[in-house]
């Protein structure tokens, strides 16, 4: 047990995973994943919600993020592996799964490969495969430019890496209005995020280890994941906002066209931080 009730648990090859968990320990199970920049602290957004519904949030970080150790040449499908570690240390059978924006990869990986121990899967203004151009539509134009070339150009996920490190841990208000572009996003963080005690240590802790665990992260999301949307037979539920120009709605509607079964809920108002307007709905979907 560290301070603030972080932990970590050492995985049989050797390294720390490191979380924190939110809500009623007693509570139904609920696995977060963080976005990016995040870390485990980043599963706090839920804890006021996560009580009152009585869920147990268990929020975690992916290699070389906060504690969790840095694993090279890591694949999308080693994260569930990890999770399943985990979740057997905690003495846990079967869980929920939900990913905020960065973290949908990795609950879409988990509905893939784990579906015995998957009960709900929640993706969240989830990104989606960016090699499908039509996912990029809607994004700013940094934003195109960037994702379509992470993979290709190393340098700018880098570049990328160490520019989010800088404004989070020395400018985090400047950082929240160049992540944050749309009017929308910008009220919420005022009222709904920015009060949120160390809700700015969450991007912060992402960079504990330095840019490499963050960096790293880009490439895994642009490589090819090594499976097939089609193939996930759990029950997925997608929340996305019309206005988001960090994740368009358009990569909510492919998760919708591939995943059978799959439900999408639209805010036709909402931008990337809609989540905050619909938090405890979505952990109530994800638990009943």
């Amino acid at each position: 047990m560290l301070e603030n009730n972080s932990q970590f648990l050492k995985l049989k090859d050797g390294r720390k995973l490191g979380y924190i968990e939110y809500g009623d320990p007693k509570g139904k199970p609920v696995f977060f994943f963080h976005g990016w920049p995040g870390s485990r602290f980043s599963g706090m957004e839920t804890d006021k919600a996560a009580k009152k519904l009585e869920i147990r949030v268990i929020s975690t970080e992916r290699p070389g993020i906060g504690l969790s150790d840095f694993k090279n040449d890591r694949k999308l499908l080693d994260w569930p592996d990890d999770i399943v570690e985990l979740a057997d240390h905690l003495k846990i059978k079967r869980f929920s799964v939900m990913g905020v924006s960065g973290g949908g990869p990795y609950v879409a990986v988990c509905a893939y490969k784990i579906p015995e121990r998957i009960i709900k899967a929640g993706i969240v203004v989830g990104l989606a495969p960016v090699g499908v151009k039509e996912n990029l539509h809607g994004l700013t134009t940094v934003g195109k430019l960037c994702w379509a070339n992470y993979h290709e150009f190393p340098i700018l996920r880098t570049i990328a890496a160490l520019s989010a490190a800088i404004e989070f841990s020395y400018f985090p208000f400047l950082g929240s209005i160049l992540a944050f572009p749309t009017k929308q996003d910008r009220q919420i963080y005022e009222k709904a995020v920015k009060d949120v005690e160390n809700k700015e240590l969450a991007a912060k802790e992402a960079f504990k280890q330095g840019i490499r665990g963050p960096a790293e992260e880009l490439r895994v999301y642009t490589c090819d994941w090594g499976f097939n949307l089609k193939d996930i037979k759990v029950k997925v539920y997608l929340w996305y906002g019309a206005k988001d120009k960090c994740v368009s709605l358009n990569m909510g509607k492919y998760y919708k066209s591939q995943i059978s079964g799959s439900k999408l809920f639209i805010d036709k108002d909402g931008g990337h931080l809609a989540r905050y307007n619909f938090e405890e709905k979505i952990l109530k979907t994800l638990i009943n």
